[in-house]
């Protein structure tokens, strides 16, 4: 018990989290059934990975990138994209790591899902205010996101089967001192697709793909393997258009880890990795065959040291990424180029922090990043963090944050879908690596029983050299291809308030979440020069995630998210010049899309149901009444008699989508 109580009072601040997980040697412990945590000590948001089975399901599968769309400061996007919208940045400024290495592009095709399945993760954290300085790379938000790192006592497997894809996860121990973990995933959704249009057929696969190992290697610490890899392959034929795409792209990701604890207060980790993304799409227009190709290729190591004191922990690492990167090469038509070169480029850094409990009541936590980047000259960047912890009681606390983030690597979205024609460009002398300012403010409560607990978060950002690119892959396939000058650099600033209220008892889980916000942009050379609203601006974010447990056989839930409708740059009129249409547009991002609301419901009914095993049918309705968000608005001319107007389409992917799914754990 006294053991108990002094665990309980070290890890205040965290007993609002979804699943707060203290590890002492290999016992686990885990409290409460939220799905979602409140923010934590510093706005930081983590899921309960055995509470994920609770919420519904798109397809039947519970995908974690889209779940964090529900949480505060995470923008809804629009249907058809899994990108993160963190605080005002853009899908480029929100860095995804798995296991400490970088994955990129980690979406399937119209954004059904992402490429992690969700078996063959431990856990998964957002952080966007107060980022440690061991995170770099990236302005707006870091989410990492971790596989198993412990020897299991017993033989496990569990996934998932549903209408669109089937996943299944194993936990394989061997002996006391190793152990090893697989996944797979694989679709079999090509019926789906095949409903989205009657004038295109459309064939589409994907497949993901995990396996790590865990191995106690005595005195040397433990040693962590894991591999990920993914692939997406569509074919689509538009009759209309006598044309025909095939699309493929793909992920490859290893790291190898070696974590040494020299004594109880030393713990040295070591780290080497290797992460691919490639992409290629071969159009063929009126019997012209045209090839897309882009690509990232980083190899990297990380060496950290970690030391705790009596009142101080410190950190301290450098890491260097080699990375070769290739922009989107266009080849074929009457505009053959030669493959564009892949540029080399160098990413290292050094970086020290230190948490130090100044007294029972006042928690400092500082520290300092150094980058450096290599291409065609040098940058440095210091990258300053702080962040200030004030417990003001038992069950409240207040805190503020402060750091600068750099990144070096530029998102060049090409869709407003999850698509893979997006491609990433290197900081170069006309290309300026991203910065930003960024501080934040909140509060954090609960009541006594811990039933009832509330955050309260105001933010704000200030963002240079922030791009915005003026083309699309249509301009591509015209042969058009000169991205520097179609690639804008400017500044951006972005601010908001971010609120979550909830409630859980056992049986009912409740989450509310609502994000009052603005992001706006300038660039000299758009809109006159004048201020507009970002792509990423969302007025209004409001969502919830509630469950309930009726009786120990079923569980109901429910999800909504509302979202004010994204900026585009809107057409005010059409004009007939000899054989052609002319627009006219209106300013520059000044018209917004419909607002985005879905709600969606499931019921899920236990054949068995316990911690380590369970069996499950799972009933999911998507978009409950069948609300048509639309992607995009195109607009066309119309004759009526001797009158000739402009009517304005919406373009919508789907509607309801109802799924059945077996979800199973042994």
């Amino acid at each position: 018990m006294l053991l108990l109580s002094f665990i309980s009072l070290q890890a205040y601040g965290q007993q609002d989290s979804a699943a707060l997980h203290l590890n002492v040697d290999d016992v686990v412990v885990t409290a409460h059934h939220r799905i979602v945590s409140i923010p934590d000590n510093t706005g930081n948001i983590s899921l309960n990975m055995e509470a994920l089975s609770d919420v519904p399901r798109l397809g039947g599968a519970v995908d974690v990138l889209k779940l964090l769309q529900y949480t505060p400061g995470v923008a809804a996007t629009q249907e058809g994209n899994t990108a993160m919208y963190v605080r005002g940045g853009d899908a480029g400024n929100s860095r995804i790591l798995l296991d400490g290495a970088p994955l990129y592009s980690p979406a399937h095709m119209l954004g059904f899902f992402s490429v992690l399945n969700t078996p063959h993760i431990s856990g998964l954290t957002l952080y966007k205010s107060g980022i440690p300085a061991r995170y770099g790379s990236s302005t707006a938000s870091i989410t990492e996101v971790r596989t198993h790192r412990h020897i299991p006592s017993e033989f496990h497997i569990e996934g998932n089967v549903g209408i669109i894809e089937a996943d299944a996860a194993l936990k394989l121990p061997v002996g006391d001192r190793f152990a090893l973990f697989l996944s797979a995933r694989h679709s079999y959704a090509s019926w789906l697709t095949g409903m989205l249009s009657d004038n295109t057929s459309i064939d589409y696969e994907f497949g993901d793909y995990g396996a790590g190992i865990v191995a106690d290697v005595g005195r040397a610490g433990r040693l962590l393997l894991n591999t990920h890899f993914n692939r997406d392959d569509a074919k689509a034929d538009v009759f209309m258009y006598n044309a025909h795409c095939k699309l493929r792209w793909w992920n490859a990701l290893g790291t190898l880890t070696l974590e040494t604890p020299i004594n109880d207060r030393v713990e040295l980790s070591n780290m080497v990795y290797a992460s691919i993304y490639d992409n290629m799409l071969k159009p063929n227009i009126t019997s012209i065959d045209y090839r897309v190709a882009a690509g990232v290729n980083d190899i990297g190591a990380k060496s950290s040291v970690v030391l705790r004191l009596d009142r101080v922990d410190v950190a301290a690492g450098v890491e260097a990424i080699f990375r070769g990167i290739t922009p989107q090469t266009f080849v074929g038509g009457d505009y053959l180029r030669a493959k564009t070169e892949t540029e080399h480029t160098l990413e290292t850094a050094l970086y020290a922090s230190a948490r130090w409990s100044i007294s029972p009541h006042v928690i400092l936590d500082a520290g300092l990043r150094y980058s450096l980047y290599t291409n065609d000259r040098v940058w440095t960047m210091p990258e300053p963090r702080v962040a200030i912890e004030l417990p003001l009681s038992a069950t409240t606390k207040l805190w503020a944050s402060y750091n600068i983030m750099t990144q070096y690597v530029h998102l060049v979205p090409q869709s407003n879908l999850s698509f893979a024609t997006d491609f990433y460009l290197s900081s170069t002398e006309y290309i300026p690596p991203q910065w930003s300012h960024n501080a934040s403010l909140g509060y954090a409560g609960a009541t006594s029983s811990g039933r009832v607990r509330w955050s309260v978060e105001a933010y704000y950002r200030y963002m240079y050299n922030v791009i915005e690119y003026d083309s699309r892959i249509l301009d591509v396939l015209a042969g058009i291809e000169d991205h520097i000058s179609m690639l804008h650099c400017g500044r951006g600033e972005s601010y908001g308030l971010e609120t979550s209220v909830g409630y859980g008892d056992g049986s009912v889980d409740l989450q509310v979440n609502y994000t009052l916000s603005r992001s706006v942009r300038r660039f000299e050379g758009i809109n006159d020069g004048l201020p507009f609203p970002a792509h990423s601006d969302r007025r209004h974010n409001l969502s919830f995630i509630a469950s309930y447990k009726p009786s120990s056989r079923w569980t109901l839930a429910a999800t909504f998210a509302y979202a004010t409708g994204i900026p585009y740059t809107g057409t005010t009129a059409l004009y007939i010049s000899g054989n052609a249409f002319l627009r006219e547009f209106g300013p520059y991002n000044g018209a917004k899309l419909p607002d985005l609301h879905h709600l969606d419901l499931s019921a899920t009914y236990w054949f068995k149901s316990q911690k380590f095993e369970r069996s499950g049918i799972n009933l999911s309705i998507y978009n409950v009444y069948a609300r048509k968000n639309p992607l995009m608005i195109s607009y066309s001319v119309q004759k009526d008699d001797d009158r000739m107007y402009m009517e304005e389409r919406k373009h919508v992917i789907y509607t309801i989508i109802p799924s059945i799914s077996w979800t199973y754990k042994f």
